[in-house]
């Protein structure tokens, strides 16, 4: 391949004219596919003769083409050409070669490249690496070092969070890292930019090293010293910077990266494997000697360099980022909690609070610019601490809180003497003298304690509402926007706290309702924030119900403005509480929240396909958001099923939003959309022309990805049978949809046996719904179902056992003698009523109870003419099976009953905060076992029923077992299915103890001879508790 044409193509790529640059992609497109094309791209990339432009694109072109075609998906072949092996194999002999001759940021596009060939092909496709990479650690040249440290990261990231495949990373900790050490430790004394990028790599090597594990080399005391030397070195090594001008922009220059990730690998290092109080008791065996090693001889010199990193930044020596900042209050968090550590850290506990957290909580002037600038992202971090994830702030929060809760006795009066210091300097000092910074500072600490402080046990729980009063609601009218944004927040923290006089409350209340109207967006979404608790108190209810669409108007502009989810919580909640008034503006109300909806997914569908890392954190934001609005819609359908004129008028607005997500295939909304038609649904109480319309785009889901949420898909599918019977009985495209989509899900080697259950509970659906209408999905409806039951060991769960079980079960109910030429068709009937027999004892639920009650009786009310011969031999057992069934159906009726009354009571909550616990023990309570002991009884005549009916069935099986409760049966099948107590069914209408009446007097009257053969069959005892099961039909039918 001619490497001037290709150079003339990457130029012509950078051409101002659209038209050339799409010419010149089309012929490279064209040349991918010709062998030798990656090894010509290096040759380019390489050249010392060309302009750097050039080379970046062609460095770009060459990543892309590696990571999309070096391990190509069946879609990636379809639009590129796979990658020729004589190209493989040259890009592995000269890709380090590369990477050492290139620039920085070409160094960058090829180090990724790297690591895509090294996770596909090492070590078996390129088992050379290793010596390659050892020749470069230990060669003269810097340049070639440095690409040795780059070529080395790639490879332990490879295996970084891998907790078993750890042979690599154990071998290259042993053989390596005493040359990477040694690296690191000369390139420490320079001042040299190369030396600080080989410095923050050896370091970021040994962090992705000790990620999931310490390999034993690691442990040595040897080369915890010379390691631990080096990271000491590192974080005490003098920078100069210039106090007026540094930022966090200055984290970027690799000096200070080194700084970051030398703290960063001694956090890890103690945090997950040096700290005895931290490490799992899994982890102790293997980890405890080195804890003990860690926590004697490292732990405190290194606490002594943090404790003089902090006092050199709080006098303005040092300087620490935003990260590193957060690392520090990390690491002083994990020595509250060990013993040793906090005895050292004790005495310097004032300071700490003083000169190192309360600082990083005031209002700073880069908070400042960033309300002014960008208030939306302001608010984003502050309410919601994943976004700022790492921060100083957040860290610095967690360790005030660690030092009140973890050392209460030590700390807890110093704390709070720091912040009442504060607040009563400001309240005393003069307007012009005050210092509105300290004073959002002590708030915030304020806030950060509430969990300790509002217990009934604090000491400081009875001034309370004066501390609200005096320092806190005043700041309601404060001048500053970011002070009454932090009086909100801290009052919402502590709004449970009660005021001896109610005026007082209502004067609250009103002054956060009208600062929903304030001129700054931060202060407008902390009144919304506040509102949320305030209206558990009926007053306030009240007081809000005649302004309830302003109010929800105010939250839709902010949701619409923020794109959070926090907001959309708090509209949930109100939609909630206010759900009886909320009818006569719920169509407005969700029409707004379905533009809302729209607009934010109108952005996240357009950016996906080009993910970035600058737009991924955004999209996902939007996303949270988009599913904050559909959980709200969902909650303000549910609450107005009382309703369904109104919900009949929200479908309009509700099933272009589940068509949008269906087709833009917006998997992580399913479960919501999914949700709101299943409301919608079942309020309505019937399908409309445009709920079956919108079948066809469930359908076409379900055949693309959605057999993967099949879960989330069987509420709405149960409502389509159960209020759609007329079109499912009377449409044949319908029925073959349905029946396709509980086969594909049965037959499917991609999903488990609780997605196999959700496809049986559908054709139970359709069975009890459409009784005597759906005949011909019936057969096919029961193959399904015995492809499990008569295959060994193709069930391997009780729940599913029974499910199987119940669609044969609803089938005979539906119709037996259906049902029956079909068993006999195939020669499935001994084995199908051996193991419903067999397996009588696991239908532990009401529901499968009757169903296996209503289904044998069926059984028995067959003409004899039209029974098989096969079956007609194990009546009797049939008939004692339904018997034993009857035994523990009224415990099982009662239990359910109970649950129910139970549930219906409220509960009491304490506080999260025990003031009773000792300080510096942790507190383990015993774990409960529950000792649930089988019915000997029972057991022992199930066993014998079984062998019974296998035996009059002609089954092959020596013994069957019914219910056992042996250990080997725990094993294979786990526990019973619990009661689902929200569970509807038809046959909630029918009393099992009038169906049985009835059955019997039919099978009297129409099949003498069966019914003798039975009466005759049964014991003393049994016979007795016939008449006792026709005493209780009597009593039913009296009392309904």
């Amino acid at each position: 391949m001619d490497l001037h044409s290709l150079v003339g193509l990457f130029d012509s790529t950078l051409h101002p004219d659209p038209t050339v640059r799409k010419t010149a992609e089309q012929q490279l497109q064209q040349l991918e596919s010709h062998d030798g094309f990656l090894s010509v791209l290096l040759q380019m990339i390489s050249a010392a003769d060309l302009s750097l432009g050039t080379k970046q694109a062609a460095s770009i072109y060459f990543k892309n083409r590696v990571r999309r075609s070096w391990q190509p998906s069946q879609r990636a072949l379809e639009q590129h050409p796979a990658i020729s092996e004589s190209d493989r194999t040259a890009t592995k002999e000269n890709i380090l070669a590369a990477i050492y001759a290139s620039s920085q940021a070409i160094k960058l596009q090829l180090t990724e490249c790297l690591g895509v060939i090294l996770k596909h092909d090492f070590p078996e496709k390129w088992p050379q690496f290793t010596v390659h990479l050892k020749e470069l650690l230990h060669a003269q040249d810097a340049q070639r070092v440095y690409t040795g440290l780059l070529a080395l990261l790639e490879l332990i990231k490879r295996y970084r969070y891998s907790s078993t495949n750890r042979e690599v990373i154990n071998e290259i900790a042993k053989e390596l890292f005493p040359q990477v050490q040694k690296i690191a430790e000369q390139a420490i004394a320079s001042d040299d930019e190369l030396a600080m990028r080989m410095v923050w790599l050896s370091f970021k090597s040994y962090l992705n090293t000790i990620q999931s594990g310490l390999p034993v080399s690691l442990q040595e005391p040897a080369n915890l010293v010379a390691w631990g030397t080096a990271f000491i070195k590192m974080i005490e090594k003098p920078v100069a910077f210039d106090k007026a001008t540094i930022d966090d922009d200055a984290a970027k220059e690799p000096v200070w990266k080194a700084k970051k990730w030398a703290v960063r690998s001694v956090n890890r290092l103690y945090g997950r494997y040096g700290n005895p109080a931290l490490l799992p008791s899994s982890n102790a065996k293997k980890h405890g000697a080195f804890a003990k090693l860690f926590t004697a001889n490292f732990m405190p010199q290194i606490l002594q360099v943090y404790l003089q990193q902090i006092e050199g930044y709080t006098a303005g020596r040092v300087w620490m980022s935003t990260r590193v900042r957060g690392l520090v209050a990390q690491f002083l968090s994990d020595c509250i909690k060990e013993k040793s550590a906090w005895k050292l850290l004790k005495p310097h506990t004032e300071a700490i609070v003083a000169h190192f957290i309360f600082p990083q909580l005031c209002f700073t002037k880069a908070d400042q610019e960033l309300w002014e600038d960008n208030p939306v992202e302001y608010v984003q971090k502050r309410i919601d601490p994943l976004d700022d994830f790492g921060s100083a702030t957040v860290a610095a929060s967690n360790l005030l809180v660690d030092f009140a809760f973890e050392r209460r006795s030590a700390t807890l009066n110093t704390i709070l003497a720091f912040v009442n210091g504060v607040l009563t300097s400001y309240l005393q000092s003069s307007e012009e003298a005050r210092d509105p910074r300290s004073k959002d500072g002590a708030l915030s600490m304020l806030t950060s304690l509430c969990g300790a402080l509002v217990s009934k046990k604090s000491p400081v729980s009875k001034s309370l509402p004066d501390i609200l009063l005096t320092h806190v609601i005043p700041e309601f009218k404060s001048k500053y926007g970011f002070l009454r944004a932090r009086a909100l927040d801290t009052y919402c923290r502590y709004s449970g706290v009660e005021f001896p006089d109610k005026q007082i409350g209502r004067n609250v209340f009103e002054s956060v309702f009208n600062l929903l109207q304030d001129p700054e967006l931060p202060v407008r979404v902390h009144a919304a924030l506040a509102l949320e608790p305030m209206i558990e108190n009926e007053e306030n209810r009240d007081a809000l119900a005649a302004h309830l669409p302003q109010v929800m108007q105010v939250f839709l502009n902010l949701t619409n403005e923020i794109d959070s989810d926090t907001i959309t919580h708090v509209i949930e909640e109100f939609v909630e509480v206010f759900a009886d008034r909320m009818a006569p503006f719920a169509v407005e109300l969700a029409q707004q929240l379905r533009d809302t909806f729209m607009r934010i997914m109108g952005d996240v569908v357009t950016n996906q396909p080009e993910l970035t890392s600058a737009n991924i954190d955004d999209i996902s934001d939007k996303s949270m958001a988009a599913m904050g609005v559909l959980k709200t819609m969902g909650t303000l359908v549910l609450n107005l099923e009382g309703t369904p004129e109104v919900v009949f008028r929200l479908e309009d607005v509700v099933f272009p939003i589940v068509r949008f997500v269906l087709e833009n295939r917006v998997i992580d909304l399913y479960d919501e959309v999914f949700e709101i038609l299943d409301c919608c649904l079942f309020a309505v109480k019937k399908v409309t022309p445009a709920g079956w319309n919108l079948f066809g785009a469930i359908y076409s889901s379900f055949k693309n990805d959605g057999i993967d949420f099949i879960e989330e898909m069987l509420p709405s599918l149960d409502n389509y049978v159960s209020y759609g019977m007329d079109v499912v009985a009377t449409n044949t495209d319908v029925q073959a949809r349905l029946f396709d989509i509980i086969e594909s899900v049965m037959k499917s080697d991609r999903v488990g046996e609780n997605e196999c259950i959700c496809a049986c509970k559908l054709a139970e659906t359709i069975m009890l719904q459409g009784r005597g209408r759906v005949d011909g999905m019936i057969p096919g409806l029961i193959s399904l179902a015995a492809a499990y039951l008569l295959v060994d060991d193709a069930i391997k769960t009780t729940p599913f056992l029974v499910h199987a079980l119940e669609v044969v079960l609803n089938a005979l109910y539906y119709n037996p003698v259906i049902t029956l030429n079909v068993l006999e068709q195939y020669k499935w009937t001994d084995g199908i009523f051996t193991r419903l027999v067999q397996s009588a004892g696991k239908f532990t639920r009401v529901h499968d109870k009757k169903l296996m009650i209503v289904g044998l009786t069926a059984v028995l009310s067959v003409p004899a003419a039209q029974l098989p011969p096969s079956l007609q031999n194990g009546l009797p057992q049939l008939f004692e099976t339904v018997l034993l069934v009857f035994q523990t159906l009224g415990k099982a009726i009662e239990a359910r009953d109970a649950w129910m009354y139970d549930n219906d009571e409220d509960e009491e909550f304490g506080s999260g905060f025990d003031w009773d616990a000792a300080d510096d023990e942790l507190d383990l309570g015993d774990d409960a076992e529950d000792d649930d002991n089988a019915d000997e009884m029972q057991s022992a005549f199930l066993k014998e029923l079984a062998s019974q009916a296998a035996q009059a069935l002609g089954s092959d099986h020596d013994e069957v077992e019914l219910n056992s409760n042996d250990d080997d049966d725990d094993e294979d099948f786990g526990s019973p299915l619990d009661e689902e107590y929200s569970l509807e069914s038809p046959l909630d209408q029918v009393d099992a103890y009038i169906h049985f009446e009835e059955k019997l007097a039919e099978m009297q009257s129409s099949n003498p001879a069966i019914y003798q053969a039975i009466v005759e069959h049964l014991s003393a005892e049994n016979t007795q508790f016939v008449h006792s099961l026709l005493e209780q039909a009597a009593k039913q039918r009296a009392s309904s």
